[in-house]
């Protein structure tokens, strides 16, 4: 597996990748996971066309270099430098040049990483089945001139590169087909295979202590996430029902302190409540004590946190996005919406209508368990079986 970044690191895609190796390693698979000794892009040196050009906030992280979770081999590499999602690890690069005949496949997880570009590559040369999720194909329209024409040229000699020379190509919703095929993708190599999480780990909770109503958002803060949407809403989400609290937990991708701001600006401060990045186990306990999860987000590749949301038992308040759509049924188990307007209007009539909250947190439980780790495994087996060099 070559990831960016492996747990103890936070989100979607570090957790899709543990535990689906977690998984093989269950059936017997040897599962070795290359990534970065780093758990954000804060501790990494970055590099910026402004001055002052090279920053990294924070030091490296006391990570092993080399260890075993959950059966799995773990090798950490430092990150010689980073420009956007262009991370550049050398010695990444070599050790999988000097081992990669002990691997019989080489499965990467990201479209815009060198890592995974690499892997391609090598694997070719060495006659090995490659196969890639793209898990980050899209980027956000309010990203710098510079980072979307970088973009486009990325998708027109690297990515293409790597999306011909790909043996399988695994996508996790429908639309995420045609955003390979646009790039150079070919349809008869790709296979959906959507995230999935442990469902034991989740379930609702009917015996915890609650004061008033609790929205919970999950997720790195950040503004294409959008939870400034929900914040600018409470003054009048207040008004109509003045119990309610906005739960906030995920690391700062830069826009917090906007967040604090906008939400002291708008006299609400006192009702939301950041809690940072936290533990799993902490995680969990949010979930089970809210009642309504709300996911602003105006781009995302597929969403794990509503699955996590819906296991347990919470109905979902989202706009309608393609990747939302595949998870989230309106009206079944939460509500989609077209703008903000109406996002505020499903919020408002999930405040009111508790058998409603009831009703779709039923359908939330049932529903979620199509996507159980042993189906996504058996897939991905699928794929690897099938998949040949090319």
């Amino acid at each position: 597996m070559l990831q960016h970044r492996f747990f103890p690191s936070i989100g979607g895609t570090q957790e899709h990748v543990h535990i689906l190796s977690r998984e093989l390693v269950r059936r017997g698979h040897k599962v070795t996971v290359y990534t970065l000794n780093s758990l954000g892009n804060e501790d990494v040196l970055c590099l910026y066309l402004k001055p002052p050009f090279l920053i990294q906030k924070i030091k490296n992280p006391d990570l092993l270099e080399k260890e075993i979770i959950d059966g799995i081999e773990v090798r950490r590499f430092n990150v010689a430098i980073r420009f956007w999602s262009f991370i550049w690890t050398p010695d990444l690069f070599k050790e999988l040049r000097k081992n990669i005949e002990k691997y019989d496949i080489i499965h990467a997880h990201g479209y815009h990483h060198l890592s995974s570009v690499y892997g391609c590559y090598l694997a070719k040369k060495r006659r090995k089945t490659f196969v890639l999720t793209g898990h980050d194909m899209l980027i956000t329209d309010d990203l710098p001139l510079t980072a979307r024409i970088l973009k486009k040229i990325y998708d027109l000699c690297l990515g293409r590169y790597l999306l011909k020379n790909s043996s399988k190509i695994i996508a996790l919703t429908e639309d995420q087909i045609e955003q390979y095929c646009k790039r150079g993708g070919d349809e008869n190599k790709i296979k959906i295979i959507s995230n999935a999480i442990d469902l034991k780990n989740y379930k609702k909770d009917e015996n915890s202590v609650k004061n008033g109503i609790n929205m919970l958002f999950v997720g790195r803060i950040e503004k294409y996430k959008g939870v400034q949407d929900v914040v600018e809403m409470m003054p009048a989400l207040l008004e109509s029902e003045p119990d309610i609290t906005l739960t906030i937990v995920g690391s700062d991708g830069g826009f917090r302190k906007n967040i604090e701001n906008l939400s002291e600006k708008l006299g609400v401060g006192d009702r939301i409540i950041f809690t940072g990045v936290i533990s799993k186990n902490d995680l969990i306990k949010k979930y089970q004590q809210a009642d309504i999860f709300v996911f602003p987000s105006k781009m995302e590749g597929f969403g794990i946190v509503l699955l996590e949301a819906m296991a347990s038992g919470l109905p979902c308040v989202a706009y309608s996005i393609p990747s939302v759509r595949m998870v989230v049924q309106h009206g079944r188990t939460g509500l989609l919406a077209k703008n903000k307007e109406d996002f505020f209007e499903n919020i408002l009539y999930l405040l009111k209508n508790e058998n409603v909250r009831k009703r779709m947190s039923e359908h939330a439980l049932e529903d979620v368990k199509r996507y159980s780790i042993e189906n996504m495994a058996d897939l991905t087996e699928q794929v690897y079986e099938g998949g040949v060099f090319v």
